[in-house]
């Protein structure tokens, strides 16, 4: 398999920390990178074929050159070599649309984002850009907060509610699980009118390209301290989180079990939508 994935960085330890964690995959998997720099930017601009900017704003063409010209040299640090193909790019806009309006459904396997993550009140009020990332994208988003030089990928935490009759799994998942032949342990709700029956898990794995031998069913309530606590106890390497579409006012007063696992968790987190 071969995985097309969009890296935004500031040039951040955070973002350090997420191309860690795409070296870590291309070591088992083709990847082929695109790196993003975004400059927040007011008024309207982009870089012609010469790579010079042009911006509505003479006044800020000095300042937008400069930051392209460091953005350059930022990405000429990082060690590329272990990718199959490297892409570097750079734009002009807010952070988080500008990102989401890159990335419409099937563009990229998969987005990785370091994140600080996001407490209390700037949780409430608007999150952090990784947060607003995963809300609004239609790619899965696989985020961290902390380095993990030593991420290993054994085992690896589904969490879905696979009698959606759109239920699937990325592909970033089913590469990390066939590639490094990790252990898929997958929650059940154990609601008795959503649960799943053995034939439906069958069906489910067989369709996505999973081997049985590598999946283990833990029939489980679905919440955010049920996700915490299996992890203190069996210890994932990563978790992946499939999130539904929700209204403007539920995204403001109940954030989703995925969005605050990304805040909160330092621990890589996958989230999809479905």
């Amino acid at each position: 398999m071969r995985l097309n994935i969009l890296m935004p960085t500031d040039f951040s330890p955070q973002s350090d920390s997420a191309l860690v964690l795409a070296r870590k995959i291309a070591e088992k998997v083709q990847v082929d990178l695109e790196l993003l720099h975004i400059i927040p930017c007011r008024t309207e601009a982009r870089l012609n074929d010469k790579g010079e900017v042009e911006v509505e704003e003479d006044s800020v063409q000095g300042y937008l050159n400069a930051q392209v010209e460091a953005a350059n040299k930022g990405f000429e640090i990082y060690d590329l070599s272990a990718f199959t193909s490297v892409k570097k790019t750079v734009e002009f806009g807010p952070i988080s649309s500008t990102i989401i309006m890159k990335t419409p459904m099937g563009s990229y396997d998969a987005i990785i984002m370091g994140t600080k993550g996001a407490f209390g009140l700037k949780e409430f009020m608007s999150g952090s850009s990784t947060q607003q990332v995963v809300r609004g994208s239609q790619t899965p988003v696989l985020s961290l907060m902390c380095d993990r030089s030593d991420w290993e990928v054994n085992n690896l935490l589904l969490i879905h509610q696979l009698k959606n009759s759109k239920a699937g799994v990325p592909n970033i998942l089913k590469a990390l699980v066939t590639s490094f032949n990790s252990t898929l342990h997958i929650f059940s709700n154990n609601d008795p009118e959503s649960a799943v029956s053995e034939a439906d898990m069958k069906d489910f794995l067989d369709k996505e390209g999973i081997p049985e031998s590598n999946a283990v069913v833990h029939p489980n309530g679905i919440s955010e301290k049920s996700i915490v606590q299996f992890d203190q106890r069996y210890q994932m390497d990563l978790i992946a989180v499939a999130t539904e579409g929700r209204s403007a006012l539920e995204q403001i007063f109940r954030p989703s079990v995925a969005e605050k696992l990304v805040n909160h968790m330092y621990k890589p987190i996958l989230t999809f939508h479905v």
